[in-house]
């Protein structure tokens, strides 16, 4: 019975498909009637078709936005890369300039001071984390004419003194060291002479043995005196800013503002020779 049924089925299809491809093959001759068989079919055939059409322009549609959003991501991974590169490019330019203007900022000292002053410019290519307002080392040595003992300033002030020195490098000891001291005095009175020694921080140094009468205030500059062979007359030392009267009641001391910023020293310059400018007098008008 099923078998039958089966059978009946098959032929049945069979039938109606060979109808449909006359039809469609008698469709495409140019007439202006169609048969019923022809609408039956028609009405039976054009859904499938549109459905597959519409399928298969979804699925273009769908491909082409995969495809878009490739190319975009794409595009947007291509642009990142140029603007970090652009970035890198940005901050080496901005390093260079800074470079340039400290670079000039020397190079203007070194000018301005040429009848004083015999000077070797010098970079800063070592410091100790342990011991950061202790030591540095520059790259100038012996074989650029540095010795030990020499004064090593800034164009804003001193920095300290050769310590120690190989053939292409020297080591400088910072006035910011506690073992350090320097003799100053103050610029505007000039009467007051002490001594300014390191605490261990970057800034402040402290003046010692100021006599209890001195007129010494804050926002005094501070500068060397010149007493001893280390370091020659008037490099800037730094501010004032508190004084502080001692426990015997006979000295003063004071907190001074290093010139220096420290925490920023990147290039110094050694005094490898000191002509001390020769001061008029004032009742002669000799020199």
């Amino acid at each position: 019975m099923f078998r039958l049924l089966g059978n009946k089925l098959f032929w049945l299809v069979l039938l109606v498909v060979v109808a449909a491809l006359v039809t469609m093959s008698q469709t495409s001759l140019p007439r202006e009637d169609i048969t019923v068989l022809e609408k039956v079919v028609y009405n039976v055939y054009t859904p499938l078709q549109n459905g597959v059409h519409g399928m298969t322009g979804h699925w273009g549609s769908f491909g082409d936005l995969l495809s878009d959003k490739r190319t975009l991501q794409n595009r947007i991974e291509e642009l990142e890369k140029k603007n970090a590169a652009l970035a890198v490019e940005n901050q080496s330019l901005r390093e260079y300039e800074a470079q340039a203007k400290r670079l000039q900022n020397i190079l203007q000292f070194q000018q301005d001071t040429l009848d004083i002053y015999q000077l070797k410019p010098a970079a800063v290519v070592a410091r100790s984390a342990n011991n950061w307002y202790k030591t540095l080392v520059i790259n100038v040595g012996e074989s650029d004419g540095v010795q030990r003992g020499m004064p090593v300033i800034h164009p804003d002030g001193l920095v300290g003194r050769v310590s120690s020195v190989s053939s292409n490098s020297a080591q400088v000891s910072l006035i910011t060291d506690r073992e350090m001291a320097v003799g100053v005095v103050l610029q505007r009175s000039r009467e007051t002479n002490g001594i300014v020694e390191g605490t261990g921080s970057s800034n402040l140094l402290r003046m010692n043995n100021i006599p209890y009468y001195s007129s010494i205030t804050g926002d005094d500059r501070v500068i060397t005196s010149g007493l001893s062979s280390h370091y020659p007359k008037g490099i800037d030392i730094g501010i004032i800013i508190q004084v502080n009267r001692e426990p015997n009641g006979l000295l003063l001391s004071a907190d001074v503002q290093p010139a220096v910023d420290f925490d920023r020293l990147e290039e110094v310059l050694v005094i490898t020779d000191y002509h001390p400018p020769e001061v008029e007098n004032q009742e002669t008008g000799e020199q």
